[in-house]
């Protein structure tokens, strides 16, 4: 068994387009500002693109 597991996963490569949908966001498309902003909110939960797929989207796949 290993240790806790992390709050999210820490993606080392910055995609090349942000999939965040909230456009207006002052950290959209800038990575490391968006995980601490995540990291260190009342309700830890990471970033948009570092998400699990929606139920949905797990099952019929992504909207084309």
């Amino acid at each position: 068994m290993s240790g806790p597991a992390p709050v999210f996963a820490i993606v080392n490569r910055k995609p090349e387009v942000c999939t965040c949908p909230k456009r207006d966001c002052p950290r959209h498309g800038d990575c490391q500002p968006c995980r601490n902003y995540h990291l260190n909110d009342k309700r830890p939960r990471p970033p948009y693109c570092e998400r699990k797929p929606s139920l949905l989207k797990r099952l019929f796949g992504p909207a084309s």
